[in-house]
């Protein structure tokens, strides 16, 4: 597995009072942890070409919360992918995340996901 190169101390020490969200990427599959919002997702943004270079899944079974922020962070990696030609799925999708997703009328981000968990 690899795991997340971002300095976890510097994000720590900026997100004293937050979430931090971490990942790990094993085959095909990039794995998040943590909390996913406007708070925490800035170093995933800031590396997401290295962090989705070979991944067609984002597992969020870990996720302890996810906001609009990170949902739209979702949204624009697979937008990403399609422009590519390539498929991303979500799996490990909650019913925290999947009230969100219906939330903001976004069911087609997760049509061609894994099942939900």
């Amino acid at each position: 597995m690899e795991k997340a190169t971002v300095d976890n101390a510097m994000m720590i020490n900026e997100n004293v009072n937050q979430g931090t969200v971490s990942w790990e990427k094993a085959g095909n599959t990039l794995f998040l942890q943590g909390t996913l919002d406007r708070d925490s997702l800035l170093p995933l943004w800031q590396q997401k070409e290295q962090v989705l270079a070979g991944i067609d899944n984002i597992d969020v079974s870990q996720l302890s919360r996810v906001d609009s922020t990170g949902l739209a962070l979702f949204v624009q990696f697979k937008g990403e992918c399609q422009k590519r030609g390539k498929a991303l799925t979500f799996s490990g999708i909650g019913e925290q995340l999947n009230t969100l997703v219906t939330l903001y009328g976004l069911q087609a981000l997760l049509d061609d996901s894994q099942p939900k968990t």
